[in-house]
């Protein structure tokens, strides 16, 4: 058994941040139903494509999730997914504030036919306010966030990954989570409204926007300046040393006791001040060590280091094999496939993937029979392009 087994969530979403959060709750045991239009999800021409409408993104945003064709441009498509909303326990969508309720299936529309639903919207900033129509895609948030970091000359670089879709992804998981537990005890339905550009503002201001916390002047970040891989004779590492002790473990494992004497480096405040003056002494004596003998010596002293691994270098770390975390299992349309397996242990059992990525619509018939339509009604919606099937 899973957390969310018996759970069914209709998943309206598009690209990362939605798919994410309801990929998460598919690992946990939801049922998750993806509704896609005629042209499929966005994400499913994300990333590596291996396939036509399979791509690196949708195998791993969509796995075990069910896929049904709706046009909801159509007045048949908004009426069939009410059918379906109406026994189900979360709708979640990522549509610009108001899009739902043209289509007629605004929050009281919704409960007034399943009154125990939980709705979960998800937008780029927010259902109310002047920003609240604008689209909103991850390099645009990182940028309005705070997110996009400035190097020495003042330049901003945005981060090559999804980053504020995933973290927006986390936060509206967890938010159904809470929602659905409300709902075991108040027996009703309620609606979770998430702002992207607000997910990702918290989630920087514990590090990136520290320095707002407080009215007072505050002293320079030094995490930009720490946080600094450090070069071996064929590779880099990470190294952490923020005790005296690690301190003292590092000085001893590459060699270079004299620098615990050294007035600039005897505490940590001091150290961090003088960063750059440590690293060009300490760099010198790691540079001469391969990436194996400086890990080696630094761990041996008690000093926490990590290698800076490559993608490619993930099938070979030792805690990932041992944990067997990244499977490899054959789809019909991409061949070999691999990815990680649910983050999430529950009593101690390690989840196992919830299935294979689905073609568009590749579960339309039977989900829309599920949901008590006739194969007369399932064929006419299909034959007038209301529904449609997955095309191989």
């Amino acid at each position: 058994m899973r957390p969310l087994d018996g759970l069914t969530i209709i998943d309206l979403t598009s690209v990362v941040a939605g798919p994410f959060a309801t990929q998460l709750l598919a690992q946990q045991g939801a049922r998750v139903i993806k509704v896609e239009p005629p042209e499929g999800d966005r994400a499913r021409m994300l990333g590596v494509i291996a396939a036509p409408q399979f791509s690196s993104a949708h195998a791993f945003l969509h796995s075990g999730k069910e896929s049904v064709g709706l046009d909801l441009g159509k007045d048949g498509g908004v009426a069939m997914l009410m059918q379906l909303a109406g026994s189900a326990d979360v709708l979640i969508h990522n549509f610009r504030p108001g899009v739902m309720d043209r289509l007629g299936l605004g929050v009281a529309v919704l409960h007034a036919r399943n009154p125990g639903l939980v709705i979960a919207r998800i937008s780029g900033f927010g259902q109310d306010g002047p920003c609240r129509g604008e689209r909103a895609y991850d390099p645009i948030l990182q940028a309005e966030s705070g997110m996009a970091m400035r190097d020495d000359n003042g330049v901003p670089h945005l981060l090559p990954q999804y980053i504020c879709d995933k973290i927006a992804g986390l936060y509206a998981a967890q938010a159904v989570s809470a929602a659905l537990f409300e709902r075991a005890h108040s027996g009703h339905g309620s609606v979770v409204d998430l702002s992207m550009l607000e997910a990702a503002v918290a989630f920087g201001w514990v590090d990136v926007h520290a320095r707002e916390t407080f009215r007072m002047a505050p002293p320079p970040s030094m995490l930009a300046t720490v946080y600094r891989p450090w070069a071996t004779r064929d590779g880099w590492v990470v190294i952490v040393m923020l005790s005296q002790a690690e301190f003292e473990g590092w000085a001893q494992a590459l060699a270079v006791p004299a620098l615990l004497d050294d007035p600039r480096f005897c505490d940590m405040p001091s150290r961090f001040r003088h960063w750059d003056a440590l690293r060009e002494l300490g760099g010198k004596a790691l540079a001469a060590l391969t990436t194996d003998e400086a890990v080696a010596r630094l761990r041996a002293a008690g000093v926490p280091c990590g290698i800076a691994r490559t993608s490619p270098q993930l099938g070979s770390h030792e805690q990932l094999a041992a944990d067997q975390f990244l499977a490899t299992h054959h789809h019909a349309s991409t061949g070999p496939t691999t990815l990680p397996l649910p983050v999430a242990r529950f009593n101690h059992t390690r989840q196992q993937p919830p299935g294979p990525a689905p073609a568009l619509g590749e579960h339309t018939r039977a989900v829309l029979a599920h949901f008590g339509f006739t194969p007369p009604q399932i064929d006419a919606a299909l034959a007038n392009g209301t529904a449609h099937i997955a095309q191989r």
